[in-house]
């Protein structure tokens, strides 16, 4: 199943539980035609991110989530400029950010904080010591791995370890 598809599932049985109530964001399409069962448009502006909702007690989180298929790194070329500053605004106000790769080669999906993802994210151009990407030695050391659970991607417990909630 699609990486996002299973967020939305775990996402759904957060909700039944009282948990979180998180929705995946729709990207924002001008509708422009339908013809023949093909409908034609444009992107109206940037999405933000792709998921967003708010934690029992009433934290906000905002998550982007991303797949890599066919590599042992997660290219920093995956997100863009806009995603980053969403997330850097929400996290500025009190907002859980975070980042959730799933490295399909090794069935590991990660959660990098936003603060541990921006120090990656700024370092990205940075010369001769600046990295395109950030390989899986570095998400084993400054990300938390997000194990299977309750739902397929049970990424609650890791925000509750990290956030302290």
């Amino acid at each position: 199943m699609d990486f996002e598809a299973l967020i939305e599932r775990s996402n759904e049985r957060y909700d039944a539980d009282g948990l979180a109530v998180v929705n995946k964001r729709p990207t924002p399409v001008h509708v422009t035609g339908k013809a023949r069962g093909r409908v034609t448009g444009y992107f109206e502006k940037p999405s933000t991110v792709d998921f967003d909702g708010t934690l029992v007690g009433g934290r906000s989180v905002v998550f982007e989530a991303k797949q890599v298929k066919k590599a042992n790194r997660f290219d920093l070329d995956n997100i863009h400029d806009h995603q980053v500053e969403y997330l850097a605004k929400c996290h500025q106000l009190g907002g859980i950010a975070f980042v959730l790769i799933e490295i399909v080669m090794s069935q590991t999906v990660y959660m990098l904080p936003y603060p541990t993802f921006k120090s990656f994210w700024d370092n990205r151009n940075g010369g001769r010591r600046g990295c395109k990407s950030i390989s899986v030695e570095a998400l084993d050391v400054h990300a938390e791995i997000v194990e299977p659970g309750l739902v397929p991607v049970d990424w609650l417990p890791v925000v509750n370890k990290i956030w302290s909630l």
